[in-house]
This record gives structure tokens, C-alpha cells and sequence, in this order.
């Protein structure tokens, strides 16, 4: 996997970026609830607020968690937005040259860990339709 070198956590937020709630008040449910925050920038989101499932939010928090905006790819560590990465240069499968499907992140439904789906072995051609789920997720299953 991507994790080279081992990489500080950032600060977490007290609050939840969505409600503005915090660990003892999700302002949407007025319930205590957890906060889960990315490992990179710190953002916090209840787990309820992002829309995560309990089976979810057990597996997000047993490993180095990204936000949405953070998400990098779980095998090369690069995002869909890193032009000066070598990997963004790939030949593209479907040879769509103005709009790569390819550079896009594939999120894992029971992880949530993002994957470019040319970095999978076998690379994909295509998103999946529906759910998918990734080895790791698959693995401990």
C-alpha cells in the first residue's frame, strides 16, 4: 500500500463540519456521538452526518481516515488531482484523452479508502456498477 513513510496525523477538529455539533451534541439528531476526522487535515464529521453506515465507521476507524477532500489513492498515495504525479501520466485504456475515468478515485462501500482503478490488479476499464468493495475489505470479511 501507499504509506512509504509514516505520516504525522493532523490535529482533529472538536466539532463536526456538517451540523457544527460536537462529541456530546450532533446538532441535527441532539444526540452525543462520536467524531471521526481525517488523519490529514483534521476536518470532523459525526458518522451519522457523513452518511456512514456502524459497519462503516468500524472499519474507517481502524486505519488513517481522509476526508473527501484528502482521499488519495490507497496503493500509489496520489489523488485524482496530482497533475505532477508520474501515474498521472498513464496510458489510458479507453483512450478518452479530454476526460480520463480512469484518474478518478474508486471508493471502497465498505471502507471508504479510495483506489485508482488503473492501479488495481487487474487494472479496471470501467467503474463498477453498484457496489464494490475492495481486497482489503474483501479479506476481512
Amino acid at each position: 500500500m501507499a504509506d512509504l513513510k509514516p505520516r504525522r496525523t493532523a490535529a482533529p477538529n472538536d466539532y463536526c463540519d456538517f451540523c457544527l455539533g460536537d462529541a456530546v451534541k450532533n446538532k441535527k439528531t441532539n444526540k452525543p456521538e462520536l467524531l471521526i476526522s481525517c488523519a490529514d487535515c483534521g476536518r470532523s464529521g459525526h458518522p451519522t452526518c457523513l452518511q456512514f453506515t456502524p459497519s462503516l465507521t468500524g472499519v474507517v476507524l481502524q486505519y488513517r481516515w481522509q476526508c473527501i477532500e484528502c482521499k488519495s489513492c490507497g496503493i500509489c498515495g496520489t489523488s485524482d488531482n496530482d497533475v505532477n504525479s508520474p501515474l498521472s501520466y498513464h496510458l489510458c485504456l479507453t483512450n478518452c484523452f479530454d476526460y480520463c475515468p480512469q484518474d478518478q478515485l474508486l471508493f471502497c462501500d465498505d471502507g471508504d479508502r479510495g483506489f485508482h482503478m488503473f492501479c488495481l490488479n487487474p487494472p479496471m476499464q470501467q467503474p463498477p456498477e453498484g457496489r464494490w468493495s475492495c481486497k482489503l475489505c474483501l479479506r476481512s470479511q
